[in-house]
């Protein structure tokens, strides 16, 4: 049965009324069966705008500019790699110019018989011609030689003209610029110099050049699509037997940063993370450093691989300077903060809000390094409050004990119990917390429900960013099997509350890392691994197959070095790994930015009842809110630590206490009353 729609509300259909009312957002479409349907489509011109014309794929549309231009990172990294490689050049000849000197004038007179030597024998048309008379003579061809004679005869003598008239030109030239005196005697100079150089590349000797090199080693000069034909071949993939089974993704082989990009597809069949796991042989095959070669698989498919060589090994790059270490560096966790480089030597940041960090890798791989770069980054915010628990037992963080409300090293049950309590202690912090943004909400002052930037720095608010940093984890977790229990609860609440938690491990299993901690942790970070267990326990299910691998990397030697997930898209980081005296100095300046004072302890004070205390400091009828809070911090100080008038209004309310209008010594403030907060402990006493 056909069906014909019947639109309600058609401001283009005229009723028995006249034109129909404008369609309002209510209108809707019904089927009618028992009328037919149209044959023919609406009588309406299409309409065709630019818009329409130019929108088609503008996503693979390439830039203006190329890529490396557009980044300042990048763009000063072009620049000083090329600015180092022309200053270098230049010291190192400049040293060998009086070597340089004496070889030339060794070599420029046998240059200069060379040259006369080929312009007579070429001006005597010999070439060629000499072998075939001499042949000619041996085998007692007369004719052939006359004729070859007459042949070279006849060649030579405009060769000779040529000749003759090009000398007589240069000696005339030569001399009325003599003359003249129009060239100045730098220019006679600059010109004998020429020829002295001239001369002297026709005379040296084949092996041995004028300059010295530069570099000793194979030097690496641009990356071809040869090359890169030619190693992938040799990795002796299935389903990749031929170079032209590889195809090059536009834009082919260019530059970005200090290296070439290759973007290539893959033979149907094979994926890219069969070439990350051959990563030396492929970097045999090119002949260069593992550390110089960065496979990554591409953007679009598993079979699409970027092939990044770098200029030089990464090991000889040095690291970028890290952008904190500036004498007035500040952070945010609220903000994106740069604690790491891509191989291509461009910052990789992150914030610290909202998100948790596990951090896994075999012994020597640098977890602590990501560790101390992630703890400095949100050290620099004097907001931030922290809590450490390393249980190698070797003081790998003991420059922060300055900076940590508690301080836990060791591997005893003492040092494991306190790790443990520590998260305890985190989960009763976020059920306080959630009340305190609850309440914050109802103000108006958290519409998202989480903490936000004001909310942290108010003073006595109680919702200040805190990091959690465990070291060595799965110690704690194998001690205490609760404890792995209770992690996982923190931090499914703790993103919106203002707490960051950072694990670091080295046994990636189900009995030291619980799978389910690591599908609640936001930001994985997998560095050296052995093999593709333990790589998709860090970083998830799936993550080897999809071309996210820490094997690629070599313990000790590729330390600090990962696979990072979290951010818009995966990439290879490593960590910052600042000095002494700059980790130091980086330390030096959080704790002074934080007053010199050691951030407050997170242990509990003992617990005071609220409402009975707000009775002891209030009047006859009740108490402004900032009033009331300076006489709570005066008279119980560790209970109630820089406690302000907002903060107590809204701890307060939380607990039911209505914020009214209260008149004391004639102002009229906003406070409590006392009636409120006595009916309210009645209450309590009597639902207990």
């Amino acid at each position: 049965m056909s069906t014909v729609p019947l639109r309600f509300s058609d401001d283009n259909e005229p009723t028995a009324t006249g034109a129909a009312p404008a369609a309002d957002a209510e209108a809707y479409t019904v089927y009618r069966p028992d009328t037919g349907a149209p044959v023919d489509a609406p009588d309406t011109s299409p309409t065709l705008t630019w818009a329409d014309v130019t929108s088609g794929d503008t996503a693979r549309r390439m830039p203006i500019l190329p890529a490396w231009m557009m980044s300042t990172t990048t763009r000063r990294a072009t620049l000083r790699a090329l600015g180092d490689s022309l200053a270098y050049y230049a010291a190192f000849h400049t040293v060998r110019s009086p070597k340089y000197l004496g070889k030339a004038l060794l070599y420029a007179p046998i240059g200069a018989a060379r040259l006369v030597g080929k312009a007579l024998w070429w001006a005597s048309a010999e070439e060629g011609n000499f072998n075939l008379r001499q042949h000619a003579a041996n085998t007692n061809d007369a004719y052939t030689r006359q004729s070859l004679n007459r042949t070279r005869s006849k060649e030579s003598k405009p060769r000779w003209l040529l000749v003759g008239a090009a000398a007589a030109a240069a000696c005339a030239g030569g001399s009325a610029l003599a003359v003249s005196d129009v060239l100045p005697p730098i220019g006679w100079y600059a010109a004998a110099a020429g020829a002295v150089l001239f001369a002297a590349r026709a005379g040296r000797p084949a092996d041995k050049p004028i300059t010295d090199r530069v570099s000793t080693s194979l030097r690496f000069t641009r990356l071809t699509a040869e090359m890169v034909r030619q190693a992938l071949v040799s990795l002796r993939l299935a389903g990749l037997t031929e170079g032209g089974q590889v195809e090059f993704v536009h834009p082919g082989i260019h530059r970005d940063g200090p290296g070439w990009l290759a973007r290539v597809n893959l033979p149907a069949g094979v994926e890219a993370v069969q070439v990350l796991d051959r990563r030396g042989k492929l970097s045999s095959a090119l002949r260069l450093p593992v550390d110089q070669v960065w496979p990554a698989g591409g953007p679009e498919h598993s079979g699409q691989l970027d092939l990044w060589v770098g200029y030089q090994p990464a090991s000889k790059m040095g690291t970028p300077r890290w952008s904190i270490t500036a004498d007035n560096a500040t952070t945010s966790v609220f903000r994106e903060e740069e604690f790491g480089s891509d191989e291509r030597q461009r910052p990789v940041k992150t914030s610290g809000f909202a998100r948790s960090f596990l951090i896994g890798g075999q012994p020597g791989s640098g977890k602590s390094y990501g560790g101390r770069a992630l703890a400095q980054m949100f050290a620099l915010d004097p907001t931030v409050e922290f809590k450490i628990a390393e249980f190698k037992g070797t003081g790998d963080f003991l420059d922060f004990e300055p900076l940590c409300s508690t301080y836990v090293v060791g591997v005893d049950d003492n040092a494991l119990d306190q790790g443990a309590g520590i998260i305890r202690w985190a989960i009763g912090e976020a059920e306080r917390r959630g009340k305190r943004i609850l309440a914050a909400r109802q103000r108006g002052d958290a519409p998202e429900g989480k903490v936000t930037p004001e909310l942290a720095r108010k003073a006595g608010s109680g919702l200040h960013p805190i990091v959690l940093l465990f070291d060595e984890v799965h110690e704690l977790f194998a001690h205490d099997k609760t404890a792995a229990d209770d992690c996982e609860r923190l931090i499914k609440r703790a993103r919106a509350l203002g707490i960051i938690v950072i694990l670091c491990t080295q046994i990636p299993d189900k009995g030291s890392l619980p799978p389910n901690i690591t599908r609640c942790v936001t930001n994985r970070w997998c560095m050296s691994v052995a093999g593709q267990v333990e790589n998709d326990m860090i970083l998830g299910t799936g993550a080897y197959k999809r071309g996210l691998t820490g094997t690629v990397y070599r313990p000790v030697v590729d330390a600090g070095w990962g696979v990072m997930t979290g951010g818009p898209v995966p990439v290879s980081v490593r960590s910052q790994y600042p000095t002494a005296e700059q980790s130091a100095a980086i330390l030096g300046r959080a704790l002074a930015l934080r007053g010199g004072k050691r951030a407050s302890s997170g242990e509990q004070p003992p617990a005071r009842d609220l409402l009975s205390d707000l009775l002891d400091v209030a009047a006859s009828n009740g108490q402004h809110w900032q009033p009331a809070a300076a006489a709570l911090v005066d008279r119980w100080p560790n209970a109630y630590p820089n406690l302000t008038g907002d903060a107590l209004s809204e701890i307060a309310r939380a607990l039911g206490v209505a914020s009214a209008d209260v008149k004391i010594s004639g102002k009229v403030l906003k406070g409590f009353r006392t009636v409120d907060v006595r009916d309210l402990i009645a209450t309590r006493t009597a639902a207990n």
